[in-house]
């Protein structure tokens, strides 16, 4: 693997993921494993023993083999202040509802941030068995990627319910572009990394947001990649400190940028 970081190439760390892998294939939703938790912003979203389990595997991996870095993941919290300049930080499960739905759109994210900035990430496609993982300048890629879906070149993938504002952005445009709902940042960035599509958007609205597990590992993929990512300040994600933001844009290495967080 070229440029490998140690968090890359652990193979206890790999066999964890391994495991949480298989927690999710073997995964039988039930009113017994699926709760309402209070998120980071007071409301109220679901969450599954399988995510409360994963974040326990790999919290206890990462305190095992980097005993020094604090871990900031999203399960048992309520609140987020600044994260520090060193920190892991992890989503479980960044997809649980479609997880829950039985969809394939899902996915176990890890970046490490040092000295401010994602420096290393691994995300696990659980689903599809593709496990991506990234360096600054480094991509590498386990699994038939043919296994996911190609959007058309003029697609924008976002979420199913910013359908309707995104539509509306995307109005106007020379060439025309055509919206595709998927769910999970995690998901719609990594599609753009690996050139299954070209653009994807997270639109600001009055009660969204994208905390820094929902989106730094795979900001990090995209601009491995030879793409990037940006909120609507123009801040690159993959080259700043994570935080809570309102909206992102992915594109896909090569693509004539249109800035459509700003048509909104």
């Amino acid at each position: 693997m070229p440029d490998t970081h140690p968090l890359l190439s652990s193979q206890p760390l790999v066999n964890c993921l391994d495991r949480c892998r298989e927690l999710t294939a073997n995964f039988q939703a039930s009113s017994e494993q699926a709760h309402l938790k209070h998120n980071i912003h007071g409301s109220q979203e679901v969450v599954t023993d399988v995510d409360l389990r994963i974040q326990e595997l790999i919290g206890n991996q990462l305190e095992t083999l980097w005993p020094e870095i604090p871990l900031v993941g999203e399960e048992n919290r309520d609140s987020l202040g600044p994260l520090p300049a060193d920190c892991f930080v992890l989503d479980p499960i960044d997809g649980t509802a479609p997880f829950l739905d039985g969809s394939p759109f899902y996915a176990i994210a890890l970046c490490l941030v040092r000295s401010g900035s994602p420096a290393a990430a691994v995300i696990d496609l659980s689903a599809y068995r593709i496990r991506v993982s990234a360096t600054p300048t480094a991509l590498h890629v386990i699994g038939n990627i043919d296994a996911l879906p190609r959007f058309p070149l003029d697609s924008v993938l976002t979420s199913p319910r910013h359908k309707d504002i995104t539509r509306h952005m995307l109005s106007g445009l020379r060439p025309p572009r055509t919206t595709r709902a998927v769910p999970t940042t995690t998901v719609k960035m990594v599609l753009v990394a690996l050139g299954r599509a070209r653009t994807a958007i997270y639109p600001s609205t009055a009660d969204g947001y994208a905390a820094p597990w929902d989106y730094a590992a795979a900001a990090l993929t995209v601009a491995a990649s030879g793409g990037r990512v940006v909120d609507d300040t123009g801040r690159d994600l993959a080259r700043t400190l994570p935080r809570v933001i309102h909206s992102w844009q992915a594109d896909a290495a090569g693509q004539p940028v249109v800035n459509l967080l700003w048509r909104s």
